[in-house]
């Protein structure tokens, strides 16, 4: 059961990964793939065989507490950069994460240091919870994601009734929903705890919790990746077979606008060539009608680019523009 939420985060991750050096939307990414570390290394099997890697006594628990701990706050502050448009308010919540995130990472490392974790075992809580030092381990890495849930599902809620498009409507109800559930997950873990010192681990209370736990677990980690994906998903069956033809298109204008474009620097944006992911990018429409345009002032400007189309080449040119210029009438006639 704990492969189903790391294999959701690294999909996640793979499918974020166009994103992964935008500024506005890179710190989606940096959560995806901090979350799948850390959920990858909670696998039982992962977990004894990477914590002698780290030298033992449990440091790979460690390491798996600071990458969920850095993802949740990344995750917020995605959040608050897509939903969050004042500035002020935006930046000094930035800076509140920041500081928590940062409270926090250093309190579980110094709780974790200050306790003897010695026999490689992943249920700390049960196993050493009984140590002052796993206890502020513990407590701080719980309390600071359940902040972390509470305030994405109250910026989730409270920007909710200002969005127009249906899909960021119910992108953003998924996420306060996941992050709700990952709260009560977090709850079920600490009554756990309490039944287990009282009934034990064989107690039919105990084994109702865990199977809450990992259904909980899998339901939130699945509800927030559907978050996520649900504007991409509704952007993608919007435009349908146009948008996967735009794509294809892109693909084959690359190489032309790569060999027309290079050294016409005073006539495109941008001068990096472009590579195959280009097939993924944001706004392919867009992507296209620009390459499109700076092929025809290049070919404008220097004899020598015109020259370096051939007759397939201008049959894709023409392929492109004619695409466009369909989907331009179609849209005036609407």
């Amino acid at each position: 059961m704990e492969i189903v939420p790391a294999a959701a985060l690294w999909i996640l991750t793979v499918l974020r990964l166009p994103a992964a050096f935008d500024p506005d939307r890179g710190s989606v990414f940096r959560a995806t793939i901090l979350a799948a570390i850390a959920c990858t290394l909670y696998i039982p099997a992962v977990y004894y065989g990477v914590d002698p890697l780290l030298g033992g006594h449990n440091r790979v628990g460690l390491a798996t507490l600071l990458s969920l701990l850095l993802g949740f706050w990344q995750f917020r502050t995605a959040i608050l950069l897509a939903a969050v448009t004042d500035l002020e308010v935006r930046r000094r919540q930035l800076a509140l994460g920041r500081w928590a995130a940062g409270a926090a990472c250093m309190a579980v490392t110094a709780g974790f240091l200050a306790s003897r974790v010695d026999v490689t075992d992943p249920n700390l809580p049960l196993t050493y919870g009984d140590q002052p030092g796993m206890a502020v381990f513990l407590w701080t890495g719980s309390a600071f994601i359940t902040w972390i849930c509470l305030d994405i599902a109250r910026v989730c809620r409270s920007n909710i009734p200002h969005m127009h498009a249906p899909a960021f409507r119910s992108a953003f109800i998924l996420i306060a929903a996941g992050c709700m559930l990952f709260a009560l997950v977090l709850l079920d873990r600490l009554l756990y705890g309490a039944v287990v010192s009282v009934e034990g681990t064989d107690s039919p209370t105990a084994a109702v919790l865990t199977s809450l736990y990992w259904i909980g677990e899998t339901s939130a980690v699945l509800l927030v990746s559907l978050g996520l994906l649900l504007p991409r998903l509704a952007s993608h069956l919007k435009y349908g077979p146009f948008g996967l033809r735009v794509r294809l298109l892109l693909l084959e204008i690359g190489p032309i606008w790569n060999r027309v474009a290079s050294g016409e620097h005073d006539l495109v944006l941008e001068h990096r060539p472009v590579r195959r992911r280009i097939f993924f990018c944001r706004h392919a429409e867009t992507q296209l009608h620009r390459r499109l345009v700076e092929i025809r002032d290049c070919e404008l400007a220097s004899p020598a680019a015109s020259g370096r189309l051939g007759a397939h080449d201008r049959s894709v040119v023409e392929r492109a523009e004619h695409a466009l210029e369909r989907r331009s009438g179609a849209q005036l006639t609407q």
